[in-house]
């Protein structure tokens, strides 16, 4: 196998897959995926400056990067896409493709026949899974090499079974939590955006993440919970921690909790 990618290691090269949030937050979204030998990128939210800037700390370029999948077609998820795609391929649901392309001139968007199916970009197998939101056909996806999983699941209006079943069986998860409640309530946001964000088809709330990360104590194979899409208006990261750090506790697991930031990337989460 060749090995494009490879972090030091006290332990010397091992086989692994890697997560790292580029970008997280309602201003844009970027989430970088890697085995030794694959680079894929989870939307292109942010500017392709600053995606290259930040491909630029792991040695990545951007005509190093083998797929963008995307998750749905809102500008907080495709901003840098355009340009991007003519270094690399784009993979997205074909509904997805099309509100895409009827609004961008994004380039090499790749056919896949079974999209929902799955797909293999380099060693990596990609598997995706619907979730609610309001876009065409909004997806999140999980992320499997040779049985190390991952998973980044944002833009959810509704905590469902299906994304807890399809998230389970990762080891590092990428899981909104968007607002908290009475800020959003009582924020500036005028009446029908409020109650788009609050719909079946918004974004979950802290309460939300803490319903699901409850259920996911009691039954997954999750070592470390990284929250994102973390409102910068209606949310801090302080009251997102803390109120799923509050049903971690309670149910005495250990799960490890981080934050993905707006402005900063995130921590490297490795899966041996």
């Amino acid at each position: 196998m060749l090995l494009r990618f490879v972090f030091p290691s006290k332990k010397g090269i091992q086989m692994s897959l890697k997560l790292v949030s580029l970008a997280s937050g309602s201003k844009g979204n970027a989430t970088l995926i890697l085995s030794n030998s694959t680079a894929i990128l989870v939307d292109a939210g942010v500017s392709f400056t600053r995606i290259s800037s930040a491909l630029s700390e792991f040695g990545l370029k951007p005509s190093d990067i083998d797929g963008v999948v995307i998750t749905h077609e809102h500008s907080d998820h495709i901003a840098g896409l355009c340009k991007l795609s003519s270094y690399t391929r784009v993979y997205a649901h074909p509904l997805t493709a099309r509100a895409i392309c009827q609004k961008t001139d994004v380039k090499n968007v790749t056919d896949v026949a079974d999209y929902e199916g799955g797909f293999k970009i380099g060693d990596i197998a990609v598997e995706p899974f619907r979730i609610p939101h309001d876009a065409v056909y909004p997806l999140a996806y999980t992320f499997d090499f040779e049985g190390a999983r991952c998973s980044v699941a944002t833009d959810i209006g509704v905590p469902t079974k299906g994304v807890i079943r399809n998230v389970k069986d990762s080891e590092v998860v990428l899981l909104e939590a968007n607002h908290d409640v009475e800020m959003l309530k009582n924020g500036k946001y005028p009446p029908m955006l409020k109650a788009r964000i609050l719909s079946n088809s918004g974004h979950l709330s802290n309460d939300a993440t803490a319903r699901i990360t409850s259920v996911l104590c009691d039954d997954s194979r999750i070592k470390q919970l990284v929250l994102g899409h973390i409102s910068e208006n209606n949310n801090t990261e302080q009251k997102a921690f803390e109120t799923v750090e509050r049903a971690i506790k309670e149910k005495q697991s250990d799960i490890e909790l981080y934050v993905a930031h707006q402005l900063r990337r995130s921590e490297v989460f490795e899966i041996l």
